[in-house]
């Protein structure tokens, strides 16, 4: 390997074929006589392009109708063919190297009298200081076949997971809450496509290690649906995301909302004579009308019906879900999976946001801290609850992990406190520019890897990385991992 040239922070190296290096491989520029040196990390791989070259390749196929009779000597022949084939890597100055040290790169450029040569997953790890024995976990594997392992502690904070549809964004996200478990995390998934709870069975439909560390909740589910019920009562919603939900999901007027908020507890106390049936929405009707206008009590009858269509009202409490007395049989570590595959957006706005004002106040308590993990989370929370979120709620101990397709559906201020980034194959540019700020890393990089990567690897950067972009394959998992979707053929 030699030096062909460098330009600002990239260096052009000229190697033999014979070679193996990969886009995403980290080597060593040394100066052997100063000691002094470079960690560059390889993002494009190209052919050498000479005039000579391109000149005997185009005469080739220029008279490919001629028989034309070649006479090289034998030993000519094989460096001729390697002239032919030598390649050339652009890489990225990631970091300087001064008394077998990484320091921060001070603009030093190397001269062509440089010893180049691949650095060690191992070392490059220690060098950088990634991962911690006590708290480690494996998130996928380099090319080489080692396993990447990371420190747990990096993860408390915003994580943000994103790629094409099929990429392999749920494995990677299942693959980290299984970690955390092992740690004694507690979680929360709001699972958009029920992939999550095959992860309590093993790929031969054995019962997992962590089948009883995992529970399983739906908003009304079917007769035959093997998981449990998710109910609360309308005192456990509590008014203030009643009313978001009435006046955001199902867009009640104003001066309706006002009368509602006004007349809650007559409400509440109406409900619950009846059950919730249509002689009670009646009766909500004729008592509100009573203090307001018959044109605001209908439309605040009908939004009720909508919610109490739902299913996921209960007026006995001992039907009723309390999320802080799961949270409690979780203890040592373990998930609540909420199951929010076909339920309306009604019915998932109640229940995420009914878990989140809970967690709230769970989190208010100093032993208490979390993980959430949010499925393409702009199909059902609000952007004033996203930034709720990540403004107040992770300094409370609520930290996250988003998944999508759509980078572009997360707000940019989430964007712009993201820790840890991991991104699958993206092709779109908008979608590339928007997550830029979330990487900390040169924009060549992400341009040149993300759109190259096959399916189940992905560019992992962050503060789990030292900010250091790795280029990963997903890990295999014994347990069960995809999601069952409902089809007319099979594969």
């Amino acid at each position: 390997m030699e030096v062909l040239t460098k330009k600002g922070d990239e260096l052009l190296i000229v190697y033999h074929p014979s070679e193996k290096i990969e886009v995403g491989s980290s080597l060593i520029v040394k100066d052997n006589e100063t000691g002094r040196g470079l960690l560059i990390q390889v993002i494009e791989d190209n052919l050498v392009d000479l005039p000579g070259i391109l000149e005997d390749i185009v005469r080739k196929v220029a008279v490919t109708r001629l028989e034309i009779t070649e006479h090289t000597p034998a030993e000519f022949k094989g460096p001729y063919m390697d002239i032919q084939n030598m390649k050339v890597a652009r890489a990225k100055i990631r970091k300087e190297i001064k008394e077998d040290e990484l320091t921060p790169w001070s603009g030093w450029c190397p001269s062509r009298n440089v010893a180049i040569e691949p650095l060690p997953d191992k070392k490059l790890y220690d060098k950088l200081g990634i991962g911690e024995e006590k708290y480690e976990i494996a998130i996928g594997e380099t090319f080489t076949g080692e396993e990447f392992r990371i420190d747990v502690r990096k993860l408390q904070g915003i994580n943000v997971i994103v790629g094409k549809k099929g990429t392999g964004k749920s494995h990677l996200a299942k693959t980290i809450l299984l970690g955390l478990i092992d740690h004694g995390a507690k979680c929360i998934v709001f699972d958009i496509n029920d992939e999550y709870s095959g992860l309590r069975y093993t790929i031969d439909n054995g019962e997992s290690s962590y089948h009883d560390r995992i529970i399983v909740l739906e908003p009304n589910p079917h007769e035959e649906s093997p998981y449990e019920p998710l109910k609360f009562t309308l005192d456990y919603i509590g008014i203030e995301v009643m009313y978001a939900v009435l006046t955001q999901t199902l867009n009640l007027p104003e001066a309706s909302a006002y009368v509602f908020r006004e007349n809650w507890e007559s409400i509440k106390a109406t409900l619950a004579i009846e059950k919730g049936d249509e002689s009670s929405l009646d009766r909500v009707a004729q008592v509100i009308s009573e203090r307001a206008s018959k044109r605001e009590a209908e439309a605040i009858r009908k939004r009720l019906h909508q919610i109490l269509k739902t299913g996921i009202i209960t007026f006995d409490e001992e039907e009723e879900t309390r999320i802080e007395k799961l949270l409690e049989e979780l203890e040592g570590g373990g998930a609540i999976i909420v199951n929010l595959k076909a339920k309306g957006i009604v019915a998932q706005q109640i229940v995420v946001q009914t878990i989140l004002s809970k967690l709230q106040e769970l989190l208010e308590k100093p032993e208490m801290a979390l993980f959430l993990f949010a499925e393409e989370a702009h199909l059902y929370l609000e952007k004033t609850v996203w930034l709720d979120l990540v403004t107040r709620m992770r300094h409370l101990g609520a930290f996250q992990f988003y998944m999508t397709n759509t980078p572009t559906s997360i707000d940019e201020t989430i964007i712009r406190q993201t820790d840890n980034i991991f991104t699958f194959n993206l092709t779109n540019r908008s979608d590339l520019n928007h997550i830029m700020p979330a990487t900390k890393i040169d924009e060549e990089t992400i341009t040149s890897i993300t759109k190259t990567l096959p399916p189940r690897t992905f560019i992992a950067v962050g503060e789990a990385t030292s900010d250091y972009p790795f280029i990963l394959r997903t890990k295999k998992l014994d347990v069960q991992t995809a999601g069952e979707t409902k089809l007319l053929w099979r594969m």
